[in-house]
This record gives structure tokens, C-alpha cells and sequence, in this order.
């Protein structure tokens, strides 16, 4: 075995380390594995594949990418299994992975070219390869916090799912371009200006590529403020029409202790006749209006403004809810996201318990702390039909309208490092969720 031959292979196929960072860095919160098990699975993958590869091509004396294209498809598979986004977010972020190695290994061929003249192997020189692994990390450094901070955050914008169906497959084939564009010859790019053209020329890739991701970050950002916004200015609408109706409340209070002293003495001229049906009939309309004065269900007045606005429409299908609510006016999350995750959840169990009949037309809802830093909400109701669970563990169903915003809420519920189970059984749904305060 020739040892040089086989470190020079080895540098070459180094360039799986820094492609497997920037694969790995934009999802690895949303990591389905422990730790342990993700960087363990990396280390034995990675090792095998550039310590054995490189043995197995200087040996064969064949080209790496006759090695690697075959290997990234079991290195997909293994990428799929340990995060939990959707399979065009996970090939979006591969695919990028590998479009910018392609980038670098093709720009490394023609800047290296008057170093490889001359090499009758199909492998680079030791000092190109050491600078190809170099470029690949430079370029992974320029691409860093794109990585670190503006993937994450598209990730959790679901307004773009169909943005990473088409960008996956425009990165995939521009990989499969770019490495299409790879001089077999180092002759070749010495002709002439070629090279410096060239190397001019494809600079610009990486730098619309990161221009191009950063108008879409940004445009993912205002899309995220927008939704927040019309959270916020739905929280806003309950609080007022509460505020209207505690304050018709107070009105129509303060009139009848002003009349208070008339219904007295009314009340009793009626008792000194004995004239009880009377009194009775006087007395209905009063005891019918006290008795429909606001009950607070909650002591926060966010989540109390949130619960009657559901309540009242709730009533209205003639459906029933069981409020059972804990909470005081420090809240561990956003009153837009309390909003956004009440609203979706009661509003999909208030359309799900009005197909039914009878006593069954019921919602459960429960809000309480476990302590200081963790909000927990339980919502269950009956349903008619039957409802399947995807892979993300959100309902399928064709029923118009059912189980919108399920998605939004799990996105919320990520953002404050909290978990969310569906359980269907013997015809209830409930949804559980527990998010954390932000450190």
C-alpha cells in the first residue's frame, strides 16, 4: 500500500467533516437522538468512511467521487433518521451542504491548477488538498452565522414549506452541475485566461448564494412579525370586548344601586300587602340581569379575555366548556403565543364537538404551572370519525377546517423548548403541551 498515496486520498476525503458540520449546525436543535449518539454515529460514520475510503481508493486507484456519491446517499438516510424537520428541510440543508463542497472542490481546481500539473493520479497533490480542505472551511466560516442563526429560523416559518421543496432541488442539481464543471485536466485550465476568469467568475456563487439566503431569512422574518402581529391584534380585540363588557357591566351596576333605594321601598310595599306575585314578577327581570354578569375564569386577565371570547363562542354552537384554569398574571410566555396556542386549540375542539349530539358536545380545558417556569395546558373533546397521525405526529384528516394550526402551535411550543402529545383514543382528542419559560 503506498502511504503517500493513501494520505493524499485521505485530505481529499476529509472535506466529509466540514460538508458534515454545515449539515448538521442548522438542525441540530431539532435533533431526534441524544448527544452521545449523534456525535458517535458522526465520529465511527466519518471515520470509516475517509480512513477506509482512502485506503480502498489508493488501492483501486479510483477517483473519490466514486466513492462518495454512493456514500451520501446512506449518509442521508442516517442525517433522516436523527432530526425530525420535514424531508425537504433536511434536504434543503444536505443539499446546501453539499452545494458548497461542490463549490469549493471545483474553485480549488482551477486556483490549485499550476500545482497539479503534471499529477498522473486521480487525486489531488497533498499541498492542493490541504488547500481544498481549507476553502471548504473558509467557505463554511463565510456561511456561518446563516448556519448558526438564519436556517434555524426559517425552519420554524411554515409559510415556506413549499420554498424548500423547490430550493432542495435547485441546490441538489446545481451540486450535481457544479461538479459536472470540474476540469478532468489541470492542462485544461492553464489555456490561456481561463483560470483567472474563472476563479473571478465563480466567486460570485457563494456570494449570491449567501446574498439569496439572507433575502430570504428577512423575508421569513417579516412574514414571522406579520404573524405575530395579527396574533397580538386578535389578543387586543378579545381584551376589548371584554373591557366593553365589564365596563357595560359597571355602568348598568352603578344605575341599579341608584335605584336602589326605590327598589327597596317598592319591595317593601309589595311584602307590607302580602302581594307576593307581585314581588315575584318584580323581582324576576333583576335576579335574570344580576345573574348575567361576567365571571372571571381566570386571574389573568390576558388568558381570562382569551377564555370568554371561546366561551361566548363556544355557547353560541351550543357546545360546553369545563374551564379549569391556574394562573396568576406573571405568564412563563409571550400573551401572542398564550393567545395564538389557546385560540387554534379551543377554537379546532369547539368545530370538533359541535358534529356531535347530546352531552357529548364537551371541551376540557385546563391551564395550570408546575412551578414558576413551566406553563401546562391540556385540551381534550370527543370527535366523530377517525383521525391518523403523520410522522410529526399531527392529525391527517379531509374534514374542512379541522386541525388548522396545529402546525403553528407545535412551531410555538419548539420555540420555548417544550413537547407536544396528541393522543386519539376510544374517540377523544387531546392535545398536552408543556413550554418553558426562556432562560
Amino acid at each position: 500500500m503506498n502511504i503517500s498515496l493513501t494520505i493524499r486520498y485521505f485530505t481529499e476525503l476529509a472535506m466529509v467533516i466540514p460538508a458534515a458540520a454545515m449539515a448538521v449546525i442548522p438542525v441540530y436543535r431539532c435533533r431526534k437522538v441524544n448527544k452521545p449518539f449523534l456525535f458517535g454515529a458522526l465520529a465511527i460514520v466519518l471515520g470509516i468512511f475517509t480512513v477506509g475510503g482512502s485506503i480502498l481508493c489508493s488501492m483501486l486507484l479510483i477517483p473519490t467521487n466514486k466513492l462518495l456519491f454512493p456514500t451520501m446517499v446512506a449518509m442521508f438516510l442516517l442525517y433522516n433518521f436523527c432530526f425530525e424537520l420535514s424531508i425537504f428541510q433536511k434536504l434543503f440543508s444536505f443539499g446546501n451542504s453539499m452545494f458548497l463542497c461542490a463549490f469549493s472542490t471545483t474553485y480549488n481546481t482551477f486556483l490549485t491548477a499550476p500545482l497539479e500539473l503534471g499529477n498522473k493520479y486521480n487525486v489531488y497533490n497533498l499541498s492542493s488538498g490541504l488547500i481544498c480542505l481549507g476553502v471548504t472551511v473558509s467557505v463554511g466560516l463565510v456561511f456561518a452565522r446563516t448556519l448558526f442563526k438564519k436556517f434555524p429560523e426559517m425552519f420554524e416559518n411554515e409559510d415556506l414549506d413549499n420554498v424548500w421543496k423547490v430550493l432542495s432541488i435547485v441546490l441538489l442539481t446545481s451540486s450535481v452541475l457544479i461538479i459536472w464543471t470540474n476540469p478532468l485536466s489541470a492542462e485544461n485550465v492553464m489555456i490561456g485566461r481561463l483560470r483567472r476568469i474563472t476563479l473571478v467568475i465563480f466567486l460570485t456563487i457563494p456570494i449570491v448564494t449567501l446574498f439569496l439566503y439572507h433575502i430570504l431569512w428577512w423575508l421569513s422574518k417579516k412574514m414571522t412579525e406579520r404573524a405575530d402581529l395579527q396574533r397580538s391584534l386578535d389578543f387586543f380585540r378579545m381584551e376589548e370586548n371584554q373591557y366593553r363588557k365589564t365596563r357595560q357591566y359597571l355602568q348598568e351596576s352603578s344605575q341599579l344601586r341608584h335605584d336602589f333605594r326605590q327598589h327597596i321601598l317598592l319591595i317593601n310595599e309589595y311584602l307590607k300587602k302580602g302581594q307576593t306575585y307581585k314581588l315575584n314578577e318584580y323581582l324576576a327581570p333583576l335576579v335574570e340581569h344580576i345573574s348575567q354578569r361576567h365571571k372571571a375564569i381566570c386571574e389573568n386577565q390576558a388568558v381570562d379575555a382569551i377564555a370568554s371570547h371561546y366561551d361566548e363562542a363556544a355557547k353560541s354552537q351550543e357546545v360546553s366548556i369545563n374551564w379549569s384554569i391556574d394562573l396568576g398574571e406573571d405568564l412563563p410566555v409571550k400573551e401572542s403565543d398564550m393567545c395564538a396556542v389557546m385560540g387554534n386549540l379551543v377554537e379546532n375542539a369547539i368545530r370538533a364537538a359541535s358534529e356531535l349530539d347530546g352531552d357529548n358536545r364537551l371541551v376540557s380545558v385546563r391551564i395550570g404551572l408546575m412551578n414558576t417556569k413551566a406553563l401546562v395546558i391540556s385540551i381534550y373533546n370527543a370527535y366523530r370519525g377517525r383521525i391518523e397521525l403523520d410522522k410529526n405526529d399531527l392529525p391527517i384528516t379531509n374534514k374542512e377546517g379541522h386541525g388548522i394550526g396545529l402546525r403553528s402551535v407545535q412551531n410555538i411550543v419548539k420555540r420555548y423548548k417544550g413537547s407536544m402529545v396528541i393522543e386519539t383514543h376510544n374517540g377523544i382528542f387531546n392535545v398536552s403541551i408543556l413550554m418553558y419559560r426562556p432562560e
